[in-house]
């Protein structure tokens, strides 16, 4: 609603002083950044409004004097004031595709203290007259603020009420104002407040985030216009292709590893003038390879993009690349791993007993993995059977050792004691500490006196210490004296062993023939097998699938084939890492003549289909993103797609855990071998085509006996699967 133009005479006393104080805060302001845009505002329907000054210097300053202490005759009435500041980003657009982010200010406005004198007027208020007017106007002055860090702009409102306004209500409506620019992820504080004449007025205040190029909005803004972006994985490189190029503009393109010291660009910004593919090798894409694109323009906002975060096959790139060492200086261990991404996991001291898996030392003894930076253990001391393993999410993938071989017969001795000072003792025993009485190494007590004088004695050398005496201490303590005092009895329970085994081979005449036939025959360095080498990768679904593939593997090498086998190669795979060993051990099968062993496992069929993203998916819920089998994909592909594969590589599967039909046929190129049924089969693969009909023959006799074996294996396999 517009008002009615005042003639001078119609001004009064409280008018002109907020005139006057309007022309002093009413200063140029050439200092400040002028608008962009034209701006408006507007106001609810029971308000009238309108912008009266666009660049203002406005600070809140003090009220002026008290309503009792005003002269006579100036009005008491109800005041106008600010009750609650809205923020809120909106667009201002020159053009369809050109705009700018902009802050829009919302204000919800009421009335305070209505005060009755008596009056005759409407709802107890004298009204007052003025040359015919039945009532004046209440008008207010809004100032509006916004500030940055390098910029600040005030504009001055005008709020009046209508002579019909009910002066009983308190709420009166809101007031918009459109609007402040804002930065792309800016910050602009904004303040509202009115200068009253009568009392001190609330301050609003509130800070606006502007947004970023991932708004909704944001494609109408000039500068967050970047192509489009999509990944598609390939056997050997990774294609980017940019799509929906704007037209007119240039971008820079920037692919980098994300880590937490400082990104790793590969490569200089790559400069983009129209739509086109960019070809990244498969070797260098890792988990946190990232991308940036932003236009040719100063400080201009950037968009990231990390498409392989979630990427099994990437995360198992970067493992493979990973490398642990070990240092020792002053009687001090030092650690140091290396890695191409940041890796969640920690570091884990361990005991290597020999032919056992190696232990963790104690449970608190671990450190927080961190790339690029020595670590050590406090309180440890440098032992030859000490080994450090690399842990993520329960799972070892690396280990490194002081000592290739580890000294034997020794015994971890673990002393505690309680609050009491009463010392407890416990000994290392597969994989498990227990109670020094109830430890068979120690043949029920038998050596439990004798070592605890040891350990007295200063005989036992120190490994470990803690820092209080519930950590305790761990000591290695030799076992060899003790074994001296027995050898009479180890001599007496092997010649009884030999015995008995002779007795039994008498008993069972023909079994003992075919075992000296065995001999005669000389298979081992007369057969067809003889220094052939056979590389065997697999899947480890579980221990029992492992256990049946080492069965498989001890069978071939008894035919004196060359078997290189993950399980057996730990302590290599844990220097070098699976891709490593797995160059190495390929190459060298490769120049020998011999045959690369594909085993198939439900495990390695998901393992396939999820790597490759095909259609088909894993029966497991997850994949080792370690396995040698899943590395070795970057390295077998490429062969079969090419037509190399044969001649080089065997497929074989065991026939009760999975179908042939199930092995991908991209593997089927070459001869398939179910087993046990086609050990046969599969050996003459394994033997090649120089095999002589006596040979085969041999081959033969030899088949039916792993066969036998081989279905043991898989109904213990299929046991332990199941429970």
């Amino acid at each position: 609603m517009t008002p009615e133009p005042l003639s001078g005479s119609q001004f009064t006393p409280d008018m002109w002083i907020l005139s006057l104080a309007l022309i002093l805060v009413h200063l140029p302001s050439t200092c400040f950044q002028p608008a962009t845009f034209p701006d408006s505002v507007s106001c609810s329907q029971n308000l009238g409004c309108r912008l009266l000054e666009r660049d203002v210097v406005c600070t809140p300053g003090e009220a002026m004097p008290a309503p009792q202490q005003l002269p006579r005759g100036w009005p008491s009435a109800p005041t106008l004031q600010l009750t609650q500041l809205k923020t809120s980003t909106t667009l201002q657009c020159k053009h369809e595709q050109d705009c700018l982010p902009c802050v829009q200010v919302t204000l919800q406005l009421g009335l305070l203290g209505a005060k009755h004198n008596g009056g005759s007027g409407r709802n107890g208020m004298q009204p007052r007259r003025h040359d015919g007017n039945t009532e004046e106007f209440r008008r207010t002055h809004v100032l509006l603020s916004a500030q940055t860090y390098a910029s600040s702009r005030c504009v001055a409102v005008e709020i009046w009420l209508p002579h019909t306004h009910d002066w009983v209500n308190s709420t009166l409506g809101s007031l918009q104002f459109d609007c402040f620019p804002v930065a792309l992820s800016g910050e602009l504080h904004v303040t509202a407040f009115i200068r009253s004449l009568y009392q001190s007025t609330p301050v609003l205040k509130d800070t606006h985030y502007g947004p970023n190029c991932t708004w909704l909005k944001a494609k109408a803004i000039r500068l967050c216009q970047v192509p489009r972006l999509e990944i598609f994985v390939k056997p050997e490189e990774v294609v980017l292709q940019v799509l929906d190029f704007p037209v007119g503009q240039h971008f820079d393109l920037w692919l980098y590893l994300n880590q937490t010291r400082e990104p790793k660009g590969l490569g200089d910004p790559r400069l983009l003038t129209q739509p086109e593919n960019v070809s990244i090798p498969v070797s260098q894409v890792f988990s946190c390879l990232c991308l940036q694109v932003w236009t040719k323009v100063k400080d201009s906002p950037r968009t990231y993009l990390c498409p392989f975060e979630n990427d099994a096959a990437a995360l198992a790139r970067v493992w493979a690349q990973s490398r642990l060492e070990l240092n020792v200086f002053g009687g001090t261990l030092s650690c140091s791993f290396s890695s191409p991404c940041d890796l969640p996991g920690e570091l884990v001291p361990c005991w290597s007993g020999g032919l056992s898996a190696c232990h963790p030392l104690h449970p608190k003894l671990r450190l927080a993995l961190i790339s690029h930076e020595p670590q050590e253990f406090p309180g440890l001391t440098p032992h030859p059977n000490i080994c450090v393993q690399v842990k993520s999410n329960g799972r070892t993938y690396r280990q490194r050792c002081l000592q290739d071989d580890p000294v034997e017969k020794l015994l971890l001795l673990w002393k505690t004691q309680d609050s009491q000072g009463n010392p407890s003792f416990r000994v290392l025993e597969q994989d498990t500490w227990v109670p020094i009485a109830q430890a068979a190494s120690t043949r029920n007590g038998f050596l439990e006196e004798a070592l605890q004088n040891d350990l007295q004695s200063g005989e036992c050398s120190q490994v470990w210490h803690g820092k209080d005496n519930e950590a305790g201490k761990i000591w290695a303590c030799s076992l060899e004296k003790y074994c001296r005092t027995h050898w009479v009895l180890v001599w007496m329970v092997t010649l009884l062993s030999v015995c008995s085994l002779l007795f039994v081979l008498l008993l069972k005449k023909e079994a003992l023939k075919g075992w000296l036939r065995l001999l005669k025959e000389d298979y081992g360095s007369r057969g067809a097998l003889l220094g052939r080498h056979v590389l065997i990768l697999y899947s480890p679904d579980h221990a029992g699938f492992e256990h049946l593939v080492s069965s498989l593997a001890a069978a071939l090498t008894q035919l004196q084939l060359a078997v290189s086998l993950e399980l057996w190669s730990r302590g290599k795979l844990g220097s070098l890492g699976p891709m490593q060993w797995l160059h190495a051990q390929r190459q060298q099968v490769l120049q020998e003549g011999g045959s690369i062993v594909l085993l198939f496992s439900p495990g390695a069929v998901a393992s396939c289909a999820e790597w490759l993203g095909w259609e088909e998916k894993g029966t497991l819920s997850h994949i080792d993103p370690n396995s040698t089998f899943l590395a070795s994909l970057n390295c077998v592909l490429p062969d079969f797609l090419a037509g190399k594969a044969k001649d080089r590589y065997v497929v074989a599967c065991f026939e009760e855990l999975l179908h042939v039909d199930k092995i991908p046929a991209l593997f089927r190129s070459v001869p398939v071998y179910p087993l046990p049924s086609q050990v046969f089969s599969f050996l003459l693969a394994l033997a090649g085509p120089r095999v002589g009909h006596e040979q085969r023959s041999r081959l033969r006799r030899h088949a039916v006996w792993i066969s036998k074996s081989l279905e043991r294996a898989v109904q213990e396999c299929q046991k332990k699967d199941t429970s």
